[in-house]
């Protein structure tokens, strides 16, 4: 009944978020439509090639935590069932990413615990790379320093609390009932070690998203961009039951960033920052499984 409760209620944020993405089209459409029509299309590529690499570095890892576990499997082989995995957060629910990844693995004999325990440790980890990454941006911008004061603090606090074992245990049992995903977090140095190696990661997503600004003439500094880019792709992933966060992310963007750039550029750059994150996942499934199917018959394949 929660879950039910929690999907339904994304889903309403989710048709909010899209609403007002729709409103800002509407209202500012000849705005909107000048930018599209001065867009760089070369820029994209570019664009198109770093949100590549920041996604391949966070399979990466999520195959580094199956390594952790003693299964010795091919990291080619584990990035297609990562990047096939992700096109299921495109299916409403919610879960389909975390399913469609560890039931690939299960397949390859990967057990089932196993499998999920590190799908899991792998979205908190990842997500908790985000919150650090908006914090780096708060503080490098200037702009939102108390954002970045709050986010600190709160790090060192859970930090010490799940530092502390008794403590730690009651933690994992709450969030057990909220998120079946955070019963798979680790020791509390790994953990916040795995977050901080997905920081490079949200660096790259947000260059991408400077690079695809670029192709539309927006100027936004880098800090900014990693500011917005996290945080509003941090909005997207804790609304439970929107796929792949859209709207919600959307939404988020284009608050953020409409006094920096203006709403018409900035709800243009969320949506064209979409396409190209899905293009990102599609051609990540495609190269990735044609690479593992190649592989098989490499002498190499556990490279």
């Amino acid at each position: 009944m929660k879950t039910r409760i929690a999907s339904a209620a994304g889903l309403l944020i989710g048709l909010a978020g899209i609403a007002f993405v729709v409103k800002t089209l509407v209202t500012k459409w000849d705005d909107v439509s000048q930018a599209f029509g001065d867009i760089d299309p070369i820029n994209l590529l570019g664009s198109l090639a770093l949100g590549l690499c920041a996604m391949t570095l966070i399979g990466t890892l999520w195959v580094s935590m199956l390594h952790a576990r003693g299964h010795v499997v091919s990291r080619r082989q584990a990035l297609s069932w990562y990047f096939t995995g992700q096109l299921g957060k495109y299916v409403p629910g919610g879960i389909w990413p975390i399913v469609g990844r560890a039931e690939l693995a299960v397949r390859h004999d990967i057990p089932r615990s196993d499998a999920y325990a590190s799908t899991g440790l792998s979205l908190v980890t990842t997500y908790l790379g985000a919150i650090i990454a908006i914090a780096l941006g708060a503080i490098a911008s200037r702009d939102h320093l108390p954002i970045a004061a709050l986010i600190i603090v709160s790090l060192f606090v859970g930090y010490a609390v799940f530092s502390n074992d008794t403590l730690r245990t009651r933690v994992l049992s709450i969030a057990g009932r909220i998120s079946p995903n955070l019963q798979s977090l680790t020791e509390p140095r790994r953990l916040a070690t795995l977050a901080i190696a997905h920081v490079p990661a949200w660096i790259l997503m947000s260059l991408s998203t400077s690079v695809t600004a670029n192709a539309f003439g927006a100027k936004i500094s880098i800090t900014d961009m990693l500011f917005v880019t996290s945080a509003s792709w941090l909005a997207g992933f804790v609304v439970v039951g929107v796929p792949g966060g859209i709207g919600v992310r959307e939404a988020a963007f284009t608050s953020l960033a409409s006094g920096m750039i203006g709403a018409p550029m900035a709800v243009s750059l969320a949506l064209m920052s979409r396409v190209v994150f899905i293009t990102v996942d599609l051609l990540g499934a495609a190269v990735s499984n044609v690479v593992a199917r190649s592989a098989v018959h490499s002498p190499n394949e556990n490279l």
